[in-house]
């Protein structure tokens, strides 16, 4: 019943990303494009690896207090999910790009947290590990990912603040990943 639960999910996560992916736009500019390449698909194969190995093993993960903490997470990133990049309309893209006439959103989940995407992955990857009841599926995953956000954070918010001065006052505004504390 979980393993029919995690990948529900799993399709569900995916589903969104797949409704919201545009082809480039013209006139994007790409920052790092071979590194952005070589980090989505280092996280992807740790994903797809993990997540596939968990799936075909025979063990059967329990409702506990953690699987369904961790179900409750994954199933809370779907939406939020969707939010984000609902938020981010044209400007959403999988790689690091600066678009035409790019602006600071502001609104949605961007009004507390300037980062929310990946909040969002965060919050899915480590309902995973606790849904899967895996250490394996848990940090694998999680610590890929960190490492893409750890490198492309730095480059996006350069970006944006050479892209708009209101950039630095909407830093000063707003969470990295979770909305400040006032």
């Amino acid at each position: 019943m979980l393993k029919s639960i995690f990948i529900l999910f799993t399709i569900g996560f995916i589903a969104v990303r797949m409704r919201f992916h545009a082809p480039e736009r013209e006139g994007q500019t790409e920052v790092k494009p071979l590194r952005e390449k070589l980090l989505a698909t280092q996280f992807s194969l740790c994903l797809l690896g993990t997540h596939g190995w968990w799936l075909s093993q025979n063990t059967i993960p329990s409702f506990n207090v953690w699987s369904t903490f961790g179900m409750v997470l994954m199933g809370m990133s779907i939406p939020l999910l969707y939010w984000v990049h609902h938020s981010l309309g044209l400007y959403f893209s999988a790689r690091l790009v600066l678009q035409p006439e790019h602006t600071i959103i502001q609104t949605g989940p961007y009004r507390w947290v300037r980062h929310p995407m990946y909040s969002v992955g965060f919050l899915y990857l480590i309902g995973a590990g606790l849904l899967s009841e895996s250490w394996i599926v848990g940090i694998v995953p999680t610590l890929s990912f960190g490492l893409l956000v750890s490198l492309r954070i730095r480059d996006e918010e350069a970006m944006l603040s050479e892209v708009s001065e209101e950039y630095a006052v909407y830093m000063k505004n707003t969470g990295r990943f979770l909305p400040r504390m006032k």
